[in-house]
């Protein structure tokens, strides 16, 4: 795995990973991109809905939106880093099994997801499964394996 950054001007970087170019940019007027602590939560986010696709594939189950966001708070000190993260899985549809999307959670969060794990070294994730408007589960991520 290789990722090259490009310094543009100043806070603004443009990065290359496998001929995809992108905008990174700490720039709090006018930012060209997110900045890197954003692209971590959506590494995040991108690594865990990968697992609950493929896991709500496998336990067939169906819905018509599936969608993953992450927030989070960070010190008031240097280095600026994440004290906790709060992960949402939001699904929507007819006849969504609840136990098989918290069991899809819960295996990536607590086993599949290799970007959970090593951001749970640094804080604590806690998840929350929404279907519809209602919560069905929560919980905090935690690996066994190192």
């Amino acid at each position: 795995m290789r990722v090259k950054v490009h310094s543009n001007q100043d806070h603004h970087f443009t990065f290359d990973i496998r001929s995809m170019k992108g905008e990174i940019d700490v720039t709090t007027t006018e930012p060209k991109g997110p900045n890197p602590k954003e692209l971590v939560l959506a590494a995040l986010c991108g690594c865990t809905g990968t697992d609950m696709v493929d896991l709500l594939k496998k336990f067939g189950v169906h819905y018509e939106s599936f969608d993953v966001t992450a927030s989070a708070s960070l010190t008031d000190h240097h280095p600026k880093r994440f004290v906790s993260i709060d992960l949402e899985y939001r699904l929507r549809g007819a006849g969504i099994d609840i136990m098989n999307v918290v069991e899809a959670a819960k295996r990536s969060m607590h086993q599949y997801s290799g970007t959970a794990a090593m951001l749970s070294k640094a804080c604590p994730i806690n998840y929350r499964i929404v279907i519809g408007d209602d919560t069905v589960g929560k919980g905090t991520a935690e690996f066994t394996t190192d």
